[in-house]
């Protein structure tokens, strides 16, 4: 099942609202449908995809709650370096973007995805740096897949490159940032990543910035697709028989 939503103008901010009407509390986590990721000059990489908002929910019909998620529609570019092991994994989440802490450097870079073959407007391409670990300022770059932003990685030993992850990161709208998918970046290659503006709203319990199973399968997840073009809000039931329905 796909819920979508379109309005006039261009996007500042998304929400999901959620609403249990089964008979008992529940978790609710999303992660962004998987972008297409391309290598140049390297092998296809393994993408793994971490979880953007979660929380749970009391019954509706009981007390009346609602669970929001609630984002801006930025295109981001993510990188972290996992500088230590963290108990039970590292949480892919920042408060703003730019943090460093004892256990994680996160950086992003707000990116505009190429638009045509004849593109030369768009900030779509960054550069890795590791020591210490940088995206560099957005800029236009030629040959860029369409519809994606690119990011560089330099020639750097394997060292260098140690507990990295590249990808895509969505932004919610109190500022935190959240690497919700990811590859492992090699050297002297170019990551073109193409994300769409689209999320699985499935039932469970995990952590913001956990790596998550991309598993479509389970729960009955549900695909909420937003379209660039209008604030929108998107309103979903959680029902007793563990489907989801449009709410009115």
């Amino acid at each position: 099942m796909t819920f979508c939503r379109k309005a006039g103008v261009m996007v500042q901010e998304c929400k999901i609202i959620i609403r249990n009407r089964s008979d008992q509390a529940c978790g609710f986590y999303l992660f962004q449908l998987q972008p297409s990721y391309v290598v140049q000059r390297g092998v296809p990489p393994v993408v793994q995809s971490c979880c953007v908002c979660s929380g749970n929910i009391a019954p509706y019909n009981a007390s009346g709650p609602q669970l929001e998620f609630a984002f801006r529609e930025h295109v981001l570019a993510g990188a972290v370096r996992e500088k230590r092991p963290a108990a039970g994994g590292c949480l892919y989440v920042s408060t703003t973007g730019q943090d460093e802490t004892d256990a994680l450097e996160f950086v992003s870079q707000r990116m505009v995805g190429t638009q045509s073959s004849a593109d030369r407007v768009s900030l779509n391409g960054t550069h890795l740096t590791t020591k210490p670990l940088g995206l560099s300022p957005s800029a236009n770059e030629a040959g860029v897949t369409l519809r994606s932003f690119r990011i560089t990685i330099p020639s750097v030993s394997d060292d260098d490159l140690l507990g990295v992850c590249c990808g895509n990161a969505i932004q919610h709208s109190d500022g935190r940032v959240v690497l919700s998918s990811f590859v492992l970046p090699v050297a002297d290659t170019q990551i073109d990543c193409a994300p769409l503006f689209a999320f699985w709203l499935s039932t469970g319990f995990y952590d913001e910035g956990e790596v998550v199973p991309y598993n479509l399968a389970g729960s009955a997840p549900v695909l909420i697709e937003f379209a660039v073009d209008g604030p929108q809000i998107v309103v979903v039931d959680y029902n007793a028989d563990g489907t989801f329905s449009p709410g009115e």
